[in-house]
């Protein structure tokens, strides 16, 4: 048992963690020179990467000659960059050609040729175009600078762009702008994955939907399955750190993942609130969002779902600038439907209130010519309340609050060795839950995670080796540390079950004394036993890791396209553990119970007292398993490009010391041109998972062990009776590491009547030696396996474009995208991490299945058919942002449980039958308004509703939890100078 909220262990914790970390940015300070010296080797040719356009690669143009007003255009369109220009500048001008392979500023400069029109870089993408000859001319203002005229600005301003500037990157797809402020939810980060082609969040079928006291201030983000793979599956990546939770977010242990209300205590051996992130990415810093979910450069490794990388705002090398910003919600503008079956409340339950607030801060400049700084901090709360069940005497009213915190610093160093990152990002994560069914129960669910990184960034002059050109050469280099802790942190580590009163035909047969300072007897019970709980049970669990990662990634042009080598290691150590023993002491012998007693005799007994004693108790161990690794991995990809023809090939190879397995990752794509803004790429790729251990750290965990004993006469004996001890058995070494298969087929271009992008594409993945649960013997231990196996087929089309304004008064821009999806997923549901020790099965179509391995008969049958749409506005001079998006499940045929049972060779079997489930149409909406803004300084207002109609689908509640949320409201602000 630990001090609640910040006392001893978390200040022991923090301090601990504070030390490490002194140490650690020490070894990384020291780790630079090493970097850089290693940036140096061989002959001098080192040079500081620009701080403009100097850092971006080639990347292939086709551009014709024509009116350079759709040049630019289409010069947008393909590399993101901002231009701006005055008004007319470009009327009646004809562009060069563009072809081939150029940075983009070369590029530019190209289609800029005989137009009379020059070009001043503001930023790595961000240009002004002006008039050469005006310019000679132009007033020159009192600090020397060149007085211009006011500049158009023309940018991607969609927010959703398809694919990067290799054609191999088909399942890449990159959120900015206004589809970050849209998409996120609450300030989540992962919200904005909602809704992209092959993320499935939404269980639109879930009959426990309802909302409770721990869903309404839960602050950890959207879990997301990406291409058919598990939630745990994903790499997730921020500002080049990884952020995985590598030693499992998945419990077996216990039927349920959520902590109910409840006379029976939650699964003492399973931790609550874990998550496969370590740190909480809020959306307040994001300034783009990459999502992979398909042909993922070899680069990528560790997953078999998506990659999603996250890029934060880098410290500001030019002036001091800032922002904050405060936002919040709460039930009182939520929609709240009755969500069960027959839509009524029979238990009368009441709605649950709840406030959620959201604050975040930024402050950046530069130190010093070369040094520039940034720091960051973002803090969200939720709070709501409930009541304590009224045989308790105490306070009825139960506070339940949680808190996220978000820490960032960041520190850019420019330098005659190239170009230094040295980051660390924080997460400090509480919730609390308290159960209303005991008298003082109580759990605080915690996580302290740090991310940090080094990194060296360098650029190397033109060279030959071996005969073979290479420029554009670029080693980057990274020394990262990281730590997460997950705690759950109980109130007790004793738990006591008394019996209270005995009732038999509606009458008081027997009722206790001794607690009656605490606990009343309730109302009469027709039979059976009132027991009053307290304590809390299972002791505190605790899980974390702490990882050293360090790489090396060399990039290049050579031949007909580009070349990337990388090396990587790892050292990760994790644990899990019980710090101390606890015990759970139930089944009361009371003397209500036995004749010819008045009062038992206990002497050192335990857990006895005149009244009554404990028959039976459970013992939780102590225990503290550790775990450690070292993987290795290595990567080598080519990309070249002959006319129409380009190849991307690769392979990643890597090995770890606990599964020794060396596992080789073939990645390749191939892509026909056929002509200008038209391409057909067909690919194959083999991703490994990288999870085993979450197995290793589960390994060897005791079982509770009961305890029983019985009384002679009056006397309580004060020894027990113990049951066999046994330990659940999770090891994974010496298996194969499951892998996941991937085929791909795309379409893309750009359609010529509207100059919009388009993707239209085929993925199907084949997951393969994935771990399984295999029961040897109906009383044996569950055993681990490479016997499961998953598929998953989509076909998926998108659209986006920047629209021209329709003439609208006070109309800025518009932009618009589009995608529709059709999914199908099995998997087969014996995963170890799925399955419940005690088999339940299901009787469908005549035939009996376990329900865990239900899903491989009837697959993904849950929105198999998904259209997005979105539409961005900017009006009055760029004041007013209008977003929309809508999104429609189309209505399919699943299954669903009747709620009845049958009976079948002696095993109760749930029925489950075919249904309709009816289509879904829901809109979010967001808009901000300027109040304010002048030169660098502005005030903004801004609002945000998700699921703005009220709808909730398919769906359905149960009796305990009957309302679902469906519309909710942020409404907030923001500051920045």
């Amino acid at each position: 048992m630990n001090d609640h909220g910040d006392g001893m262990q978390e200040t022991n914790m923090t301090m601990g963690m504070c030390a490490r970390r002194a140490g650690i940015i020490a070894a990384l300070l020291g780790a630079s020179a090493m970097t850089g010296g290693m940036g140096l080797t061989g002959q001098a040719l080192g040079q500081t990467l620009p701080q403009a356009a100097g850092a971006a690669s080639p990347q292939e143009f086709r551009i014709p000659a024509q009116p350079l007003e759709q040049s630019l255009k289409t010069f947008i369109r393909l590399t993101g960059w901002q231009i701006g220009y005055p008004a007319g500048l470009t009327g009646g001008k004809q562009s060069s050609a563009v072809a081939g392979r150029h940075l983009p500023q070369q590029a530019l400069q190209i289609l800029l040729e005989g137009t009379g029109i020059g070009m001043r870089l503001t930023g790595a993408d961000s240009v002004i175009l002006f008039d050469q000859g005006s310019q000679a001319n132009a007033p020159v203002v009192d600090d020397g600078s060149t007085l211009l005229d006011p500049v158009l600005v023309q940018a991607n301003g969609n927010g959703v762009k398809l694919g990067t500037d290799s054609l191999a990157d088909t399942g890449t797809s990159t959120l900015s702008g206004g589809q970050i402020a849209l998409r996120s939810q609450g300030g989540d980060a992962n919200g904005m994955l909602r809704n992209l082609p092959n993320a499935q969040y939404q269980n639109d079928i879930s009959t426990t939907a309802g909302a409770t006291d721990q869903t309404v201030i839960d602050l950890r983000p959207r879990e997301v399955s990406i291409s058919g793979a598990r939630i745990y599956e994903n790499n997730f990546i921020l500002n080049g750190m990884d952020i995985n939770t590598v030693t499992g977010s998945q419990d077996r242990y216990g039927t349920s993942a959520d902590l109910e209300d409840d006379k029976s205590p939650p699964n003492a051996d399973r931790m609550f609130d874990l998550h496969s992130q370590t740190i909480y990415v809020p959306s307040d810093f994001v300034e783009q969002v990459t999502v992979i979910d398909s042909n993922a450069s070899a680069k990528y490794g560790n997953f078999q779902g998506g990659v999603v990388s996250y890029d934060l705002q880098n410290a500001s090398k030019d002036r001091l600038r800032g922002s904050v910003s405060t936002d919040f919600t709460t039930s009182d503008w939520s929609g709240f439907i009755l969500g069960t079956d027959d839509g009524l409340n029979p238990a009368n339950v009441a709605r649950n209130e709840y406030l959620q607030r959201r604050t975040a801060i930024t402050l950046t400049g530069p130190l010093t010519d070369n040094i520039a700084v940034l720091g960051a901090y973002s803090r969200s709360s939720g709070v709501t309340n409930k009541e304590r069940n009224y045989i308790y005497t105490q306070d009825r009213d139960i506070e339940e609050n949680s808190k996220n915190e978000f820490y960032r610093g960041q520190v850019l160093a420019e330098t005659d060795f190239g170009d230094f990152t040295l980051e660390g990002v924080y997460t400090r994560y509480n919730r609390s839950w308290e159960n209303t069914d005991w008298r003082d129960m109580a759990i605080d669910l915690s996580k302290r995670s740090f991310a940090s990184k080094l990194q060296h960034d360098y650029e190397f002059e033109d060279l030959e080796l071996g005969g073979l050109a290479l420029s554009n050469v670029k080693l980057q280099s990274k020394l990262g540390f990281s730590t997460s802790n997950s705690l759950n942190d109980k109130s007790s580590n004793i738990g006591y079950a008394y019996d209270q009163a005995h009732w038999r035909a509606g009458q008081l047969l027997w009722q206790a004394t001794e607690q009656s300072s605490w606990c009343q007897t309730g109302l009469p019970m027709t039979s059976g036993t009132q027991v009053c709980y307290e304590g809390a049970t299972g002791g505190d669990l605790e899980q974390g890791q702490e990882r050293w990662d360090w790489s090396q990634e060399l990039t290049g042009d050579v031949g007909n396209g580009t070349f990337l080598l990388g090396a990587e290691y790892s050292h990760v150590t994790a644990h899990r553990r019980r710090p101390e023993e606890a015990v759970y002491f139930q089944n009361y012998t009371t003397l209500g119970e036995v004749t010819g007693i008045s009062a038992f005799n206990c002497g050192n007994a335990e857990a006895c007292s005149p009244e009554q004693f404990a028959a039976s108790k459970a013992i939780y161990k102590a225990f503290n398993t550790k775990a450690s690794l070292n993987s290795f991995n290595t990567y080598g990809e080519v990309e070249q490009k002959w006319d129409w023809f380009t190849l991307r090939a690769g392979a990643r190879l890597s090995y770890d010391d606990y599964m020794k397995n060396l596992d080789i990752a073939p990645r390749a794509v191939v892509t026909v041109t056929p002509w200008q803004d038209f391409a057909v790429s067909a690919g194959y790729n083999r991703y490994y998972d990288a999870k085993s251990l979450a197995f290793a750290i589960r390994d060897g965990q005791p079982r509770p062990q009961t305890f029983t004993r019985s009384r002679t006469g009056a006397t309580v004996p004060d020894t027990w009776r113990p049951t066999t001890a046994t330990y659940y058995v999770n090891s994974a070494s010496g298996l194969d590491t499951p892998y996941t298969d991937e085929f791909t087929l795309s379409l893309s271009g750009t359609e010529p009547l509207l100059d919009g992008d388009w993707r239209i594409r085929y993925l199907d993945r084949r997951a393969k030696d994935q771990y399984a649960t295999q029961n040897p013997t109906s009383s044996g231990p569950a055993i681990l396996t490479n016997d499961g196996t998953g598929a998953y087929q989509s076909v998926s089309a998108e659209y986006t474009r920047d629209l021209a304004t329709p003439g609208i008064a006070g109309l800025d821009g518009l932009a618009f995208n589009a995608s529709v999806t059709w999914s199908q997923r099995e998997v087969s549901n014996n995963s170890y991490f799925e399955s419940d020790l005690d088999d339940k099965y299901v009787w469908y179509k005549n035939q009996s299945y376990t329900k865990e391995g239900f899903s491989v008969v009837t697959g993904n049958m849950d929105i198999p058919v998904r259209l997005q749409a979105g539409l961005a506005s900017t009006w009055f001079e760029e004041r007013l942002n209008v977003n929309l998006s809508a999104n429609y499940n189309f209505a399919y045929t699943g299954v669903k449980s009747t709620e009845t049972n049958i009976t079948v060779n002696g095993i109760s079997h749930e029925i489950y039958e075919d249904y309709d489930f009816d289509g879904l149409l829901t809109f979010d909406l967001a808009a901000s308004y300027t109040a304010y803004k002048k030169d660098d300084r502005s005030f903004s207002v801004n609002i945000k509703v998700e699921n703005l109609f009220n709808e909730i689908g398919n769906a359905t509640a149960s009796d305990d939890h009957p309302w679902i949320i469906g519309r909710t409201v942020w409404i907030g602000a923001k500051a920045t100078f």
